[in-house]
């Protein structure tokens, strides 16, 4: 126990002794777009016991960080991480007395980025994703029912981690789904295998309410801080109304034009942070090689850039108290009262649907979470120029 909150660490089966005054930084990163979390850990060795006196070997890299906000051990809402540490920086200087010892680590996960193999799957592209998911010793796995279909993959002596990214950039649900996010998460002590969808992460059920207030009102998390910017510019800039794509269908010997338009996308916010009136000109996506059985459309290549970019138009950073088992891709609602800003009179624009793009959890004095959230646009009862959203999310 440290501070007001629980806390273990363990580097093999030592239990690391700490408090406020030794413990500099503690910080676990969860993220959709990274495959697995990562941590860092800066503690006082006034000693030099870590700098300079036990060697690194195989137990002090396996490293046990065991959570809670409670301080009560029969809580549920505990979580634990077993990493490997892969940076250390032991740093001492003789002008200081105090040594500080630095390392930086990712969630242990077996043959993730072992030697490339050379091999083909066939069959069911979800069941191959299962197959993967079993070499990597996870404890489950949550993959889209949608790639329950046939497919034919090659690995061409790629890792584990390579074929991922590839896959999760061009996949494409059989109803649809775009914009696969593929992780490891940890969730109340399970390493968890996500191949899923950012439309289907969109449509998920709500995980948790947010409310800017400095305590909890009924069912609803304080918000102590936030921080909202948007792309809105940015993208317009580039063209973000449509999406125009191209690529040469060699079974038909046809060279290909397509378009996808923002209006087909479901949203979490009423209206998209586009003008109605912007152009539908924008930037090509050309650089989708030719036609193979893989890619015959190149529509999840397509579909997955084009969402991600429609899901990003608005970011808010969020600070609340330590949610041990708050992951990526969670959906969360916020509700900002009226009024409560001052000043920022509309703020409230921004109540509403949020996607969970990335969880960082800081321990020190207090446990404090993090969240980066996500979404398309804004809500708003004013009269705007932005474009309305066809298909928005609804509550469960």
């Amino acid at each position: 126990m440290i501070g007001n909150y629980h806390l273990i660490v363990k580097f093999g089966d030592q239990v690391l002794p700490l408090s406020t005054s030794v413990l500099r930084e503690l910080t676990i990163t969860q993220d959709m777009n990274k495959l697995v979390p990562e941590f860092r850990l800066r503690i006082d060795d006034v000693t030099g016991a870590f700098t300079h006196l036990l060697p690194f070997d195989k137990n002090m890299s396996n490293v046990y960080i065991e959570l809670a906000l409670d301080t009560n051990l029969d809580t549920d809402d505990k979580n634990a991480f077993e990493f490997v540490v892969y940076i250390r920086e032991p740093s001492g200087a003789q002008s200081t007395p105090t040594a500080e010892y630095d390392i930086t680590g990712l969630l242990d996960v077996k043959k993730l980025f072992a030697p490339g193999e050379s091999r083909g799957f066939s069959g069911s592209m979800k069941t191959t994703l299962e197959t993967i998911a079993a070499e990597l010793e996870v404890d489950s796995t949550e993959i889209s029912s949608s790639l329950d279909y046939d497919k034919n993959i090659l690995q061409p002596q790629w890792t584990n981690a390579q074929l991922l990214n590839n896959l999760q950039e061009y996949l494409i649900g059989s109803n649809d789904e775009y914009g696969f996010k593929c992780f490891v998460k940890n969730y109340k002590y399970d390493k968890i295998f996500t191949f899923t969808s950012l439309s289907e992460m969109i449509t998920s059920p709500i995980a948790y309410k947010f409310i800017l207030n400095d305590t909890p009102y009924e069912d609803q998390l304080p918000i102590y801080e936030y921080y909202i910017y948007d792309n809105y510019k940015l993208y317009g800039i580039f063209g973000i109304k449509s999406q125009d794509y191209s690529y040469f269908d060699y079974t038909n010997s046809v060279y290909t034009n397509l378009t996808e338009n923002v209006t087909d996308y479901t949203s979490l916010s009423d209206f998209f942070a586009i003008d109605k009136d912007d152009t539908t000109d924008n930037n090509e996506i050309i650089d989708n090689g030719r036609s193979t059985d893989f890619t015959r459309t190149s529509k999840g290549k397509v579909k997955s850039s084009y969402g991600n970019k429609l899901v990003g138009l608005v970011k808010m950073w969020i600070t609340t108290q330590g949610l041990p088992n708050a992951v990526p891709g969670q959906t969360i609602q916020i509700f900002f009262p009226h009024g409560v800003v001052g000043d920022n009179l509309y703020s409230y624009q921004y109540s509403g649907y949020w996607l969970v793009e990335r969880v960082v959890h800081n321990l020190g004095d207090v446990f404090l979470t993090k969240l980066l959230l996500t979404r398309h646009g804004i809500d708003t009862d004013k009269d705007t120029t932005l474009t309305a959203a066809t298909t928005k999310k609804r509550q469960a």
